[in-house]
């Protein structure tokens, strides 16, 4: 299966969701395709329209396209996702996150032509950032990591990137 084939299967079990961006472009880096999904929760007490508790939660969905990845360009990627895309895209450019955030995830897809190396999914597997804000009273931020291979059916995925990994692989045709 070809990579954009096989991106467009994913976007086609996600679009109902996501709001989706093609040819993204964050600071200095293109990204294949951006994803954003918001949802919100809220209970109200019926009896005087007061409003008990409100959360909010986001993902955000990076598509990545390359031939090979190696140590350096993971650890470079995951290293600018830390200090640049979790103080944007989580709090705003802000100290902390809007009131009544209760989580953020930022997930990357990265699809390659050539499997990874054994160093290289070792790095991706003990990759597993999760940050807090005030003691959780404002939520939590962690990255989500699943890197693809469709020529081969490999997924390597870090410990918040199962469920992405379990998504994935359901996609991938049984031959």
């Amino acid at each position: 299966m070809r990579r954009r084939e096989y991106i467009d299967l994913i976007l086609n079990g996600i679009s109902d969701s996501f709001d989706i961006y093609h040819n993204y472009w964050f600071k200095d880096r293109k990204f294949v395709v951006y994803a954003y999904n918001y949802d919100r929760k809220n209970k109200f007490e019926t009896a005087k329209d007061a409003k008990l508790w409100d959360s909010k939660s986001y993902e955000h969905l990076f598509f990545i396209n390359c031939d090979d990845l190696d140590p350096e360009k993971f650890k470079e990627l995951y290293q600018w996702t830390i200090d640049n895309i979790e103080p944007h895209f989580v709090r705003g450019d802000k100290r902390w996150p809007q009131k009544n955030h209760m989580c953020s995830y930022i997930s990357f897809i990265i699809i390659t032509k050539n499997p990874i190396t054994y160093e290289v999914s070792q790095l991706i597997k003990k990759s597993n950032f999760k940050k807090n804000y005030l003691f959780g009273a404002r939520g939590f931020s962690n990255i989500r990591i699943a890197v693809i291979t469709p020529s081969t059916k490999e997924i390597t995925v870090n410990k918040f990137g199962a469920k992405i990994g379990n998504f994935l692989s359901e996609l991938l045709p049984n031959e």
